[in-house]
């Protein structure tokens, strides 16, 4: 029989989301979001929605959690791709506790019953998935991380994650739970501060009788093991509940302990768990204690900081209340300058006179106004921002992976995109992109990169991929890998090996010969060659090498500009050799780069209607002169080139290399491309971003307009369609006006593969509450829109 908790579920679930606004949980990518702006109490309803539809294992408040395709719920069963159930015990505590001050706030407000009811059936659900904790694992007192319904493998264990053998099998409430075992002392902390906020300010009746229990329970576990979380394997090492310690200096983690034995005395009265307190008390020298000493831990400090509270609210020894208080004032002394909302309400609750009250309460509300609704994990990087300091606005923070207050808004960058570094556009269907990753792993768009959800992954990909390139028809994919040169005419379902000649060197390009499809080039670090032309079905199954004639040389690169005639350029080392596909022997061109003066050449790029035009650079060497880089142009396949060492010493004598300079790009510049139709448009790859010219090359402007993040690592320009392509930490960006503007291409890679992952707003849920019951934050304010 289920617990009645679990049957009025359902009306929870109802009476909130009929009366909460909609949350766009999609997961977005966009410049600017601006639901940040809403006001706090309509903010803290749709972060509750968003709890009920996507953080909710019956009651139990997995933080972060995998965001589904769209249309589809998320799983909460052991099949799902993840779910942070490994913390939920913590965070659904302290979820329980804000919970908690909603309905002690709405009660002695005078809300209507209804709205009161509701909050304290919230309250109840939450208390139950803490209490499951325990039950689930059989043993009075040992309390589970979290779990999953059902039975088999969760996605830890079939991935063999770390402390696989930590996840058991057990049920509750009539329901069939996977559980994760190896609690830690945080574990227990967190819940016994979110089980003692409960007890007191919300379990009436029944509930009061299981909240007791639950906190009897929980805190004999260590007390009556000798201050020991044991495993539920007992004669493997258990957790000291104290940690390390000297015995007699008082710390943070010995601070949730004495609260636990605290908590544990005020519910249930037994005489242990006083024992337990004084005990500690003692031995610590909490009892006329006038310094305490921590170190800035934002973990630890959450957790003594919602013990504070408990304690507080509970302890009327007034000796005892200046030595917490004096514990508070060390936490705070750490933390003041944060503008973190949890510990200045706590810390501002228990010292209502203290110094700075006015500032810090503002710096608070103004980080609960700056919340999105929107919590999917984004890229940031606000150390490119010299205008941006900490604390950060939190749409503008990197936010910590499972609990904001456990966190800070002082980290400046984080949650970064894999760099996409190859693409390519059908050149059947201009929506068709295929594109890979700096793992190898490659995705396909049926959508021209519209939306997150036209990109799918390809599962049976050959390898780990570095250039990928279409054949005539969409289906057809050529892709050079690691493991070899492979071909797919099933859309990338299956893969053949072609049989390119083995010459030692690593795969570089694959890429088809004409529009039919009926021979390839194939270029390594060590050669290049050219398939055979036997007919469709023997398309690279026959090659020729087309590099045999060229001397030999520490480091080599080619390129295949394809044109009439289709032109071969090879670099050996500093110089270029070059030849047309016909019998022709290689010749040797001009020299490139500015020898002991530059670095090697960056890069190569060649005019795709004119193949005997192409530019190379290399940045000159830090010393006497600003680092910029020698862009050198031929427009003779490569016998004559600009810019050579005879113009730099030219300009050198005459007094006029700075100035010289100044016409390149600043810094180093890592990739260079033509616009596919217009010549004099060129796009390149700087030390902070994105360039173009307009002039052929003469004059550069950096084009930054629209990119969340104004750094490119990346940059790809297919024949086919008309998009520009650059990779950036902030995922993958197309130009769709030559590079003038910038637009999210929607392949954001965070995590595995393409998955977007999201945190539930229980952390401003937590805070709010806090805030409207102690009086820091009153109607207007909550009703309030941020400007």
């Amino acid at each position: 029989m289920s617990h009645p908790s679990l049957r009025a579920f359902p009306f929870c679930l109802a009476a909130l989301l009929c009366v909460v606004p909609a949350l766009i949980v999609s997961p977005r990518l966009l410049a600017e979001d601006v639901s940040w702006k809403r006001p706090l109490a309509e903010k803290e309803a749709a972060y509750e929605a968003n709890i009920l539809r996507r953080h909710n294992i019956l009651g139990l408040y997995p933080s972060m959690v995998e965001i589904p395709p769209k249309g589809a719920d998320v799983d909460i069963t052991t099949r799902t791709a993840l779910s942070d159930v490994v913390h939920a015990v913590c965070w659904t505590s302290n979820y329980l506790a804000g919970a908690s001050y909603r309905y002690k706030f709405l009660k002695e407000s005078g809300a209507a019953e209804e709205t009161v009811r509701a909050a304290q059936q919230r309250a109840d659900e939450l208390f139950e998935a803490v209490y499951r904790c325990q039950r689930v694992t059989g043993v009075r007192g040992l309390q589970a991380r979290g779990y999953f319904l059902g039975h088999g493998p969760v996605y830890a264990e079939r991935q063999h994650a770390h402390k696989i053998d930590e996840w058991h099998q057990g049920q509750a409430d009539g329901q069939a739970l996977r559980w994760r075992g190896n609690p830690s002392h945080h574990n227990y902390s967190d819940a016994i501060h979110g089980l003692g906020q409960y007890y007191d300010l919300c379990a009436e009746g029944a509930q009061k009788e299981r909240a007791r229990e639950a906190i009897d329970a929980l805190v004999s576990y260590w007390v009556d093991n000798d201050l020991t979380i044991h495993k539920l394997d007992r004669s493997r090492r258990g957790t000291p509940i104290l940690g390390f310690t000297d015995g007699k200096t008082l710390n943070t983690r010995v601070m949730m302990a004495i609260a636990g034995a605290k908590v544990a005395h005020h519910a249930t009265g037994k005489q242990k768990f006083r024992d337990t307190y004084d005990r500690l008390l003692e031995q610590f020298g909490v009892r006329g204690m006038t310094n305490f000493t921590a170190g800035k831990d934002f973990d630890d400090a959450e957790h003594v900081f919602c013990h504070l509270e408990n304690l507080f609210r509970i302890e009327t020894d007034a000796e005892l209340l200046d030595a917490y208080g004096i514990v508070a004032d060390a936490l705070w002394a750490n933390h003041k300058n944060d503008a973190h909302s949890l510990f200045t309400y706590i810390y501002y609750s228990i010292r209502p006179d203290a110094f700075g009250k006015e500032q810090a309460l503002a710096e608070a509300h103004r980080s609960l106004q700056t919340w999105p609704t929107d919590t999917t994990l984004q890229p940031r990087m606000n150390s490119l921002f010299p205008d941006r300091k900490p604390p950060f606005p939190v749409y503008q923070a990197r936010w910590d992976n499972e609990y904001l207050w456990k966190g800070d808004l002082l980290h400046p960058d984080g949650w970064l995109s894999r760099i996409v570094t190859t693409l390519d556009v059908s050149v059947e269907d201009s929506m068709v992109i295929a594109a890979a990753d700096a793992n190898g792993d490659l995705y396909l768009s049926t959508d021209g990169a519209a939306s997150f959800d036209g990109w799918q992954p390809l599962d049976n990909q050959p390898g780990r991929v570095r250039q990928v390139a279409f054949g005539p028809r969409s289906r057809v994919l050529a892709a050079a890998c690691d493991e070899g040169f492979f071909l797919s005419e099933t859309g990338g379902n299956s893969w053949t090996k072609l049989p390119v000649p083995a010459d030692g060197g690593r795969p570089v390009h694959l890429t088809f010969t004409d529009a039919e499809g009926k021979s390839l080039f194939a270029v390594s670090t060590q050669g290049v060659y050219r398939s055979r032309d036997f007919g469709g079905e023997f398309v690279g199954q026959s090659w020729v090498s087309l590099a045999d004639e060229l001397p030999q040389g520490a480091t080599l690169q080619f390129h295949v500009a394809q044109g009439d005639p289709t032109r071969l350029y090879a670099k050996v080392d500093d110089r270029f050799f070059t030849r047309t596909l016909d019998d022709e022997p290689w010749t040797l061109g001009g020299e490139v780069g500015l020898g002991e003066f530059s670095k090697r050449l960056s890069f190569f790029a060649v005019d795709p209607t004119n193949p005997l035009r192409a530019f190379a650079g290399a940045a000159t060497l830090p010393g006497r002169f600003p680092v910029r880089t020698i862009v050198q142009e031929t427009a003779s396949g490569g016998e004559e080139w600009s810019n050579g060492m005879e113009t730099v010493f030219r300009m050198l004598s005459s007094g006029k290399l700075i100035e010289y300079l100044g016409g390149f790009p600043s810094g180093e510049v890592k990739a260079m491309a033509f616009h596919p139709r217009n010549p004099q448009v060129l796009f390149a790859i700087g030390e902070r971003g994105v360039l173009k010219s307009s002039d052929g090359g003469r004059s550069w402007q950096p084009k930054e307009a629209g990119l969340d993040i104004p750094q490119a690592h990346s940059l790809m320009v297919p024949q086919q369609g008309d998009g520009i392509y650059v990779g950036t930490p902030g995922g993958l960006y197309v130009s769709r006006d030559e590079g003038e503007t910038w637009e999210n291409a929607h392949l954001l890679l965070q995590f595995t593969r393409n998955t977007r992952r999201e945190l539930g707003g229980a952390a401003f849920i937590d805070a709010y509450w806090r805030a409207r019951n102690y009086g820091f934050i009153d109607e207007a304010l909550a009703s309030r829109a941020a400007e």
